[in-house]
């Protein structure tokens, strides 16, 4: 099967060194259009044939201003439906809320019972049949998955909300394995460009692309100290909805390039930002390293403690 039978819409993918002039600067270029051939697992089979895997695999490595992918239809829309149905069943105590002047965002905790949908879908990005497409993507060999998903799940961002430029953690804190491979899937249906929360790629210097957020649109990119990105505009939607996505991370057992140190917390670019608080930086070490049994525990004992407290379930809000 050719690449062009296969793809809707795909232009070749500029040379190199000549990426960062073709790509306009906070512009959100077209994405790889897939044509609809949805398997049972929810993934789209035109993915998997070997020239589109090779016109991917040049698109990728040629990105600006890191190797990256961005691709709309590669799940079926109806998979995708039930994973954003999940969000207002998951309980509020398995949100981590993230108020600083860097992000003011949502995320699952590692290791929660996720909805039906949502499962699914992380089932399906687990499976041997994805992470090999990524593999002959991108030439990272070996991925391992995350099950527990710390750092990825189910991401959700409020009106005011933002995420500032920021490269990733470099390793995972309890497997200690190197984080080699990031993957975001949309699902915000009908969002405009106007309303903030685009995905930017930076340069240390200035935002090379934008990746407006719609549903169905997923986006594939590796993970270096060169890999700057972020939503640093916050979210200002007419009506209130909110920024939902879901990402996983993926990882190798070592790294052919230079391993930066270890790292299990976001590393932020404007160093005009006010610092996080060194109580901020200790409580989200915390998070990432304790079990969330035990992260449970202590908080309901930390309420039990204050004069006239509850034990209601938190706001997510």
């Amino acid at each position: 099967m050719s690449a062009s039978a296969t793809l809707a819409s795909f232009e070749p993918a500029a040379p190199r060194q000549t990426a960062l002039q073709e790509v306009a600067p906070r512009q959100d270029a077209a994405a790889v259009q897939l044509q609809p051939a949805y398997a049972s697992d929810g993934l789209n089979e035109a993915m998997l044939s070997e020239a589109t895997v090779l016109a991917l695999r040049d698109r990728f490595d040629a990105a600006a201003p890191f190797p990256h992918l961005v691709i709309d239809g590669l799940f079926d829309p109806q998979m995708l439906e039930r994973v954003a149905a999940d969000y207002d069943r998951v309980r509020s105590e398995d949100w981590i809320k993230y108020e600083t002047a860097n992000e003011v965002k949502f995320g699952t905790r590692p290791n929660v019972r996720l909805g039906p949908g949502s499962q699914g879908y992380f089932d399906t990005i687990h499976r041997a049949k994805f992470t090999q497409f990524l593999s002959s993507v991108t030439g990272i060999q070996a991925l391992v998955t995350d099950p527990m998903l710390r750092g990825g799940g189910l991401h959700e961002i409020p009106v005011g909300g933002k995420f500032k430029v920021h490269v990733d953690f470099t390793r995972h804190v309890d497997t200690k394995l190197d984080n080699r491979l990031v993957f975001i899937t949309y699902l915000n249906k009908g969002w405009q460009a106007d309303w903030g929360g685009a995905l930017e790629l930076w340069t240390r210097d200035a935002c090379v692309r934008e990746v407006v957020p719609v549903f169905g649109r997923s986006i594939l990119f590796m993970h270096s100290a060169n890999s700057l990105h972020g939503h640093p505009v916050p979210v200002n939607t007419p009506d209130g909805r909110t920024r939902r996505s879901v990402a996983a991370y993926f990882y190798t057992n070592g790294r052919p390039d230079p391993t930066p140190p270890e790292r299990i917390t976001t590393q932020f670019l404007d160093a005009a930002v006010a610092p996080v608080s060194l109580r901020d930086t200790a409580a989200k070490a915390v998070r990432y390293a304790l079990p969330p049994m035990l992260l449970d525990g202590l908080r309901l004992a930390r309420r039990a403690m204050r004069p006239g407290s509850k034990t209601a379930k938190p706001s997510k809000t």
